[in-house]
Order: C-alpha cells, then structure tokens, then sequence
C-alpha cells in the first residue's frame, strides 16, 4: 500500500477523556458538540490570544506567533501549492460529544467529553485542560449551566483501554508519561485484525459534511471515502507533524474504485445554531445512516480503521464526521 506506514512513522497523537460534573442544570443543543464549540472557543481565545484587542486574527500583527490563531482560525497561505488545491490546514484537535442525543445533564449525573489531539497540538493540551475549567465557572450550553473538571482519563490508543487519570482533588498526577502514539503503529495494529475483508459496513454516526452535498443522487463511492480520510491524514501530517511534502497515494486511490456499493441507507439531519435558526444560510446538518461495500477490501482495512479516528468531511473538530466500521464475519477471516 505505498509505504503507508513508512510515511507516517512522525505522524502523533493522544486521546484523552475529561469527565464533567454539573454543580447545576445544563441543558445542551440536540448535538452536544455545537455546545461545546459555541461555549469553548471564546473561553479557548481569552487564554491563548496573544492581542485581545485586534478586531480580527487574520489581521492581527501577531497572528503567526498566536497558538489560538495556529490551533483554531482557519489559516490560508498563499503562497503554498498544497493549499491552492485545499485552501487551509484542519483543525489538529476533535472534541467527541456523546453519542447519545441526550441534552438534559443534573447534578446527579456525568457529562463525558473526549478529546484527540494530533502533532504539535500535543504540547497545548494543559490549555485545553485550563479553557474546560474555566469554561466550568462560565457554563455551558443553552442556559449556562455551571460544572467542575472532575477528571481526564488518558487512553492507550493500541490497546484502547484507560493507562492514566487525573483527578483534580488527588495529589499526584499520572500524566507523567507521553501516551502519544504513531499512525504507523496504529495501522500495523489494524493490519493484524483481519486476513481477508470481503464484505465491510460502514456507518456515519454523526452528521457527515462533504463538499458537493445535497443532490438527491449523492453516494459515499469507496474511493470517495478512502480518499477522504487519506488526504485529511495528509493534511493533518503535512500542517502539523513536520512533515515537508505532502503525502499522496495514487495508487491505493485508484484501486479503491474497484470496489463497489451494495447497499446504501442515509438521511439528512438538518440542525442550526439556537440564534441563527431562521437564518436559511446557516445549514450545519449532514448525513447520518449506513453503507456498505463489497470487493477485496482487505488492503483497505486499515485505512477505514484510521477514519474512525481521524474523522472525515467538514467540521470535524467538534466531532461530526464520525465513522464506524464493521466487516461482515460470515466473510472475513481474522488472523
């Protein structure tokens, strides 16, 4: 498959979960991640923001040594080849809501969010920590419901399971240890779940955004699935993991359109932000529901396991475009 592990051996990331206890009633949109984006970008600005008082960062004189600006604006260069074709460099964090709808949170209950961070982004996640406490004191959601930090859970990514906590009423942290793991090691895991994938369903768990949405006769092709999530690992390599070219994959693009739909069930979920619903521009819905494909997709695999975690489409930084894939069992053999 071209190398794909060789070419993102530098490529890293981290997950973390944070465990929120309201002191009082939070009421949340129906998807909790407008919540969090709406309530936690201004707290993450008050921060991180290198001059307050300019009026927007892009003409901020201080916007190339700002890290709001490097970790949240949506940065253009001109000058850049790559991004003439891709216009700016995602977001190098995804916040992953719940994935139950529910929106009312008491005292009495937990509120779990979990946060992935990939390259550079890395070294800011104590301002993360800091932006969710804060965010605590203001409130969040739509009546401002006040809550406390009550811990973060690290998690080893290769093993999935919890390797660290932090406790804010403890006295030790047992943060000391990078658990930041490797794309490559990540996809040689995902090599070795599976010999032969014959048969794979994938489900779009929150709302999916795309360029070129909304026609009745959209499909979700392979090849437009495959290539989604290698240039999001791409770019994401290329904007921050130090890496000097752009990684491309013709060749594994151009198998995958060998592969074919069976079947396809979507629907559109349309929602807007509580101020702006009568507002017919503001659209931040996407598709939900299940396909799936058949063929030798056995090379595939690990490229599919990679999109559950990296993402896909638009506005994945606060958790849409999340993917589940399941390989049908009657037709695949593990190893």
């Amino acid at each position: 498959m071209e190398n794909l592990k060789e070419k993102v051996e530098d490529f890293r990331l981290a997950k973390y979960r944070f465990v929120l206890q309201p002191t009082e009633f939070i009421k949340l949109n129906t998807y909790a991640g407008s919540s969090l984006r709406r309530d936690f970008l201004p707290v993450f600005k008050q921060l991180l923001c290198l001059n307050p008082s300019a009026a927007e960062c892009r003409q901020c004189e201080k916007k190339e040594e700002c890290p709001y600006y490097w970790l949240v604006e949506d940065r253009v260069f001109g000058n850049d080849d790559i991004y003439k074709r891709y216009q700016s460099p995602p977001k190098p964090f995804i916040f992953e809501p719940p994935l139950k709808r529910r929106t009312f949170y008491s005292r009495n209950d937990e509120l779990t969010f979990d946060l992935i961070l990939f390259g550079k982004a890395l070294e800011y996640f104590p301002f993360f920590v800091a932006a969710l406490r804060r965010l605590g004191e203001t409130g969040m959601g739509r009546n401002h419901g006040q809550f406390t930090l009550k811990k973060i859970l690290a998690f080893d990514l290769l093993k999935n399971s919890v390797v660290g906590e932090y406790a804010f009423d403890a006295t030790d942290s047992s943060f000391d240890k990078d658990i930041s793991v490797s794309l490559s090691q990540l996809i040689d895991k995902y090599e070795r779940e599976y010999a032969e994938i014959s048969l794979v369903s994938v489900t779009l768990v929150t709302p999916l955004r795309m360029k070129r949405l909304g026609s009745e006769n959209w499909h979700l092709y392979f090849r437009t699935l495959i290539r989604s999530v290698l240039v999001r690992m791409a770019n994401l390599a290329y904007s921050y993991c130090g890496f000097e070219e752009f990684p491309e994959f013709p060749e594994t693009l151009y198998r995958a359109g060998r592969i074919r739909i069976v079947k396809e069930n979507f629907v559109w979920e349309d929602w807007r932000p509580p101020n702006r619903r009568q507002d017919d521009s503001v659209r931040l819905g996407g598709f939900l529901g299940e396909i799936i494909y058949q063929g030798d997709i056995t090379e595939f695999w690990p490229i599919l396991r990679l999109g559950e975690v990296l993402h896909i489409g638009k506005n994945t930084s606060f958790g849409l475009g999340r993917i589940l894939v399941e390989p049908d069992e009657a037709t695949s053999k593990t190893r």
